[in-house]
């Protein structure tokens, strides 16, 4: 059975108590003397190297007050960034006992009371957007493209700290309110049935220019119709001529064979007129419908003001009916909301019902009394005192599109008792829980299903079957899509350029190719519960023809993709795919620091600090065999004192990679040279190549890479950055994991079941 969430949540008190004196007791023991061993070299008795004097901080409340300092500090020591590598060292165990410490006494949380921290109200980002008015509307015109681009935070783009609203952006969210809207309804007379084509896609005689036909000589072109007996069809046709002899070039309109209307082509080639005819068939059924140009002449001898050659350019051909039979039914988009009307239902009673079923759907809640009478009076307003009355269907679309700027559906609210207690801990309600769930895993807002069980109060009684039916869905593809499009970086392949001269094979659509094989291992680790760290060593992948062919393995056809086993061990996982190896690529070549840095940021979320200013780039190995080889490069560069400590932990791991060139080939030499691909981790294990070096951090680094993408996902989930107080969290999402055998779906339902997930420390 799964363990439920404790219920001291519900108490006001954040974090155990600390106990100073026990604190003090240990610092003046056992930590002061490594600081002042290691550390006060350069960062105590007046010295401020980097800004920093460890005497600023006489007591543990200090430290506390001051706790993003003290997150770069412990930062440091745990990842050897300090003290310098020509520095005396600390021993292993002297940097576990600092780290500990500071911990306990700077970060110290309770494990039995949690603290779920604080979300800032959170706008739909672009992509959110459009989803959610495609699911409340019922349609799909591309929308997104209309907003300004989403700022990012902590690698997402739905943070709730960085969406901010500008003024010029609500102007275009109400430009985009109004086009949606368009789409979807259709407040006239729905217009007959109409086929339209143009004059390219005619069959039959002529010469395609433009989009249009040209016939030089007698001709004819058209297309097949099904059409009902003795029903009125109007039949259009746009053309224009040259005449000849100065006569225009004559057209008879025939359907089944049959001449209905002749006509004179009296508008020329680049001004073409419509002509049309209304026709009641004799007979049912498919028929064709052709346009015959009957009087070709052609006489070059002539003067050319007397025309000598007569032509005729056709542009498109339509049918529109039967005129006389019923209009076609609106569309879905616009009955799910213009509801069927009651017999003798008011104008006011309909509005009412209306607004608020759109309402309790766009704002994600039940829409409060007080809210849903300012949009009556808004439609009221612009039926009744407008300059320019509007009928009871406009008013209800003026209606409906300032619900669609409003804060209640932009933003995902989150209602929390007792505003005037900062500090208290609550539950979010089941609302607010059904628009987490469907954010977090479908990108959109909560479908009838979770709606009916947030109304009923019983979502979180049935919270299992609901993430197994949404991760089911189609839907959950936005979230393999946009989690590992950010995650893993793939959304910036569209950004990947190869040079043609160092890459010469290079086919821009493999940059898609390499996001689609990436995206598909994710979301089959999803499907089938596997492993965490399938993502890092599968031992199969998806590949489609012309990706195949990039990598090398025989036995793939088509366009489509396939699963395909790997049997090379140093292709297998993300560290073998190509979205990795090409987005951690420079243009001309590899780059080891980019690779190395990926593997510590996105995979075992340890971010070493910014490289210090006026770095010199390095040089492109030479093809002719002149100058230092990149690593060698590398090498020197490390010799610098202030870069050494960062490049240790990221330049290894690089290195591992280098037999893969910028775009994901596998290589044996650069430039006539044999590739190094030897490394040794800061820790000590020293390895050859991707499938040693995936070994190693299988083996040794299996936590850190769990809890890094439990950290992610918790990020993507929640709108906000994890930090300090969130490790009970994440500890409990990763032994929840392991129990599982550390399912991707066990990891995602821990997620969900996690206090930040489920609870949220009140606003002030």
């Amino acid at each position: 059975m799964r363990m439920p969430l404790l219920a001291l949540l519900t108490t006001p008190a954040l974090a155990a108590p600390v106990d100073p004196v026990e604190l003090e007791a240990r610092w003046d023991a056992e930590v002061f003397p490594v600081v002042e061993r290691y550390c006060f070299d350069c960062h105590g008795e007046g010295i401020r190297e980097g800004e920093l004097d460890l005497e600023d901080f006489p007591d543990i409340a200090s430290m506390q007050a001051d706790r993003e300092r003290w997150k770069r500090i412990r930062g440091h020591i745990d990842q050897r960034l300090m003290p310098p590598v020509d520095e005396d060292q600390p021993s292993d165990e002297q940097r576990r006992l600092l780290v500990e410490w500071i911990d306990a006494a700077v970060f110290p949380v309770d494990p039995d009371n949690p603290d779920p921290g604080r979300v800032t109200i959170r706008r739909l980002n672009r992509i959110e957007y459009e989803n959610t008015v495609h699911d409340l509307l019922g349609i799909r015109t591309p929308l997104r493209d209309h907003l300004p681009p989403d700022d990012s935070g902590y690698g997402f783009d739905h943070i709730g700290d960085v969406l901010t609203l500008s003024p010029a952006h609500l102007d275009r969210l109400l430009d985009t309110a109004g086009i949606a809207l368009d789409a979807a309804l259709h407040p006239e007379p729905m217009p007959y049935p109409r086929r339209q084509v143009a004059g390219k896609d005619l069959a039959g005689h002529g010469l395609v220019r433009d989009r249009a036909r040209w016939l030089v000589t007698n001709g004819r072109v058209g297309i097949e119709h099904r059409f009902e007996r003795d029903r009125r069809y109007r039949i259009r046709f746009r053309a224009g001529g040259t005449p000849g002899k100065r006569v225009a070039p004559l057209v008879e309109l025939r359907l089944g064979g049959e001449r209905i209307a002749e006509f004179p082509i009296e508008r020329p080639l680049d001004a073409a007129g419509d002509y049309q005819v209304d026709y009641r068939p004799a007979k049912a059924g498919r028929q064709p419908v052709e346009i015959h140009f009957i009087n070709d002449f052609h006489d070059p001898g002539l003067p050319a003001e007397e025309g000598r050659d007569r032509n005729l350019l056709v542009e498109s051909l339509a049918i529109e009916g039967p005129l006389d039979g019923p209009r076609p039914a609106k569309p879905a988009s616009h009955r799910r909301i213009y509801l069927d009307r009651e017999a003798d239902e008011s104008d006011a009673d309909y509005t009412r019902r209306v607004l608020k079923r759109f309402a309790d759907r766009a704002f994600r809640r039940p829409c409060r009394d007080d809210e849903l009478e300012r949009y009556l009076a808004l439609a009221a307003s612009a039926r009744e005192d407008g300059l320019d009355p509007i009928d009871c269907d406009a008013a209800i679309r003026l209606a409906l599109e300032t619900m669609l700027v409003s804060p209640a559906f932009l933003f995902r609210e989150e209602p929390q008792p007792a505003p005037d207690d900062p500090g208290r801990i609550h539950r979010i309600d089941e609302h607010s829980l059904a628009s987490r769930l469907s954010y977090f895993l479908w990108s959109t807002m909560p479908d009838a299903e979770l709606r009916r069980l947030a109304d009923e109060g019983r979502l979180r009684d049935e919270l299992d079957a609901q993430v197994a039916r949404m991760l089911a869905s189609p839907k959950a593809e936005e979230f393999v899509r946009h989690f590992t499009g950010q995650w893993l970086q793939l959304r910036d392949l569209a950004q990947s350029f190869p040079s043609r001269r160092h890459f010469r094979d290079w086919q821009g659509a493999l940059a898609g190719d390499m996001r689609r094989e990436t995206e598909m291992l994710f979301a089959e680790m999803t499907a089938a519960d596997l492993p965490v760290t399938t993502l890092l060593e599968a031992d199969f992948t998806f590949v489609n023809e012309r990706l195949a062919r990039h990598y090398g393995i025989d036995g793939v056809e088509g366009r489509k993709f396939r699963r395909v086993e790997v049997e090379a061990p140093e292709r297998r996982g993300l560290l073998g795919h190509g979205s990795f190896l090409l987005v951690t690529s420079y243009p001309t070549r590899t780059s080891p620091v980019l690779r190395g840095k990926y593997v510590l940021e996105n995979l075992l979320d340890t971010a070493p600090p910014p490289p210090p200013p006026n770095v010199p780039q390095l040089e492109a190995p030479s093809r002719h065999g002149k100058g230092l080889s990149l690593r060698e490069q590398m090498e020197r560069h490390r010799e610098d004192p202030s870069c050494a400590a960062c490049h240790a932990l990221m330049d290894p791991t690089g290195f591992g990679l280098e037999g893969f060139d910028g775009v994901g080939r596998r290589r044996t030499e650069e430039n006539g040279r044999p590739i190094n691909d030897r490394g040794q981790l800061a820790g000590g294990a020293r390895f050859a190549g991707p499938a040693e070096l995936r070994a190693i951090l299988l083996r040794d680094h299996r936590e850190e890479f769990l809890r890094s993408v439990a950290s992610r996902m918790l990020t993507y989930a929640i709108g906000r950055g994890t930090d300090w107080y969130d490790r009970p969290a994440i500890d409990r999402i990763v032994r929840e994991t392991r129990v599982a055998d550390e399912g991707t779906r066990a990891m995602i339902r821990a997620v969900v079941d996690s206090a930040p997930f489920q609870y949220r420390r009140g606003d002030g």
